[in-house]
């Protein structure tokens, strides 16, 4: 039974697009697309395939029902998961998902190491430095550790890897300290590491704001969906959003001035108003938040969420559109209609998000159609 209220549609084309333009914009480095969390809600089963026909070096994923996926569709794409992992996923990893694993603690890279030598087959394993992100990692000053790490007989170096915590932001001088703490690192362990050992610091937002020291991997999320995580930097213009949001209006109303709207009476009508029911609202992913600060567009313009967005309604005001809004007139909650354009930073920014939360609510808990 198809929905009939709500339609996200997410564009393989223009997926595949931004994968080849990344590929070949940070040529000769090696590309991670990252895949995780369902492709940020695009769904990882239907775009894996995708990803690796235009080009991936690797896929980033979290869990192992992530990688079963991947591995179920026949592809044998390398697989690089971007966390620590338990020691329950660790086994199963390397019985039978072959992921290249994160090591950030000389605990888990024992355990990994001891694991190779019983089955006679390095494992291969890329270490984690952190260099400010503050989440995982061996610190930039375990520079013993880290020797006894590359030491260790069941592993086999595959990566030395960072990750940066304000590629995004307007000032990239916390960035530049990054980089170079883990190019002393790395500098540090040149005698001890292979020769073809993969360097790969960059994200997004690093990728396209400082392209010309992406080392020998990227590993590329957000611009691969055509998405920012924030709207202190540009993506280039060849990068194209694969997913949009429409619905419908299901209602059209005459409110008088003065009377409120929504759970909690938190608007107020200023004026005679024409208000605007949609079908859709927090159950659907349109986020809680953007009471009172949401827009959507009808007929080419915009206009603002008014009241409190509830679990499937949302109420817009529409007293300003030069033509009549009719029942069942389409809504762009995120995407184009006619001249303008809602995007998932705009919307993000309003409730300090970031776009991630409003793709994957619209993944998740919708039925998803696909553009090839």
């Amino acid at each position: 039974m198809n929905q009939h209220h709500i339609e996200v549609t997410v564009s393989a084309r223009n997926f595949q697009d931004n994968i080849r333009y990344i590929r070949d914009f940070v040529a000769p480095a090696k590309l991670c697309v990252v895949m995780k969390a369902n492709a940020y809600g695009h769904g990882l089963r239907q775009l894996a395939t995708t990803a690796v026909m235009s080009g991936t070096d690797y896929i980033g994923i979290c869990t192992n029902p992530e990688a079963t996926t991947i591995r179920d569709l026949g592809l044998n794409v390398k697989l690089l998961r971007l966390r620590m992992a338990l020691p329950e996923e660790l086994e199963e990893s390397i019985r039978r998902l072959n992921i290249e694993e994160q090591v950030g603690t000389m605990e888990a890279a024992e355990y990994l190491s001891d694991a190779g030598v019983k089955r006679s087959k390095k494992i291969p394993v890329h270490i984690n430095i952190d260099t400010g992100m503050g989440r995982s990692g061996f610190f930039s000053s375990q520079i013993e550790e880290l020797k006894k790490v590359c030491t260790l007989p069941g592993l086999s170096i595959v990566g030395i890897m960072t990750h940066f915590a304000s590629a995004d932001a307007k000032d990239l001088a916390f960035t530049e300290k990054q980089m170079a703490d883990f190019y002393h690192v790395r500098t540090a362990l040149d005698d001890y590491l292979p020769e073809n050992v993969l360097t790969h610091t960059h994200n997004s937002a690093a990728t396209v704001r400082l392209t010309p020291k992406c080392n020998s991997l990227v590993r590329v999320g957000a611009a691969c969906y055509g998405v920012r995580t924030s709207r202190d930097f540009e993506n280039p213009s060849e990068l194209k959003p694969v997913m949009t949001v429409k619905t419908r209006v299901a209602q059209v109303r005459k409110i008088p001035a003065g009377r409120t709207i929504g759970y909690g009476s938190l608007y107020t009508t200023q004026r005679d108003s024409l208000i605007a029911s949609l079908p859709v609202g927090f159950g659907e992913g349109y986020p809680r938040s953007l009471f009172n600060k949401g827009i959507v567009l009808i007929q080419g313009q915009r206009c603002p969420v008014v009241g409190r967005v509830s679990l499937n309604i949302t109420t817009v005001d529409v007293t300003d559109l030069p033509k009549e809004v009719k029942w069942g007139d389409e809504v762009v909650l995120v995407g184009s209609q006619g001249n303008e354009e809602i995007t998932f930073e705009e919307l993000a920014d309003k409730f300090q998000s970031v776009h991630t939360e409003i793709n994957l609510m619209a993944g998740f808990m919708n039925q998803v159609s696909y553009l090839y």
